[in-house]
């Protein structure tokens, strides 16, 4: 199945602001980004940021809900997560054979 999440932090919870700080930004931005490369059983199809607001989106695919639980972990241990599961809407268009007309 394939997933919509949206996650935010806010300035004080923030790797980044941290690693400004902490003169640290090379290493902490290895680190913050890892979760874009996804895991065994979670796919991250898209990942975009949007910094200023300390907010992510991904769209992830995965077949075991456990699996999408851990993964979103990282997120909910800073702020907010929300999940929702969503459909290729390109995909059904074409197989509908609709696309292009």
């Amino acid at each position: 199945m394939i997933f919509h999440i949206t996650a935010q932090h806010d300035h004080l919870s923030c790797y980044g602001v941290k690693a400004r700080r902490e003169n640290n930004q090379a290493e902490s931005q290895k680190v913050m980004g890892r979760w874009m490369e996804g895991t065994d059983n979670v796919k991250v199809i898209a990942a975009y940021v949007n910094n200023p607001a300390h907010r992510i989106f991904a769209v992830v695919e995965t077949d075991d809900y456990n699996d999408l639980n851990s993964f979103t972990n990282q997120f909910k241990d800073v702020g907010g997560c929300t999940v929702e599961a969503v459909g290729d809407g390109i995909a059904m268009r074409k197989a509908s054979g609709n696309w292009g007309q």
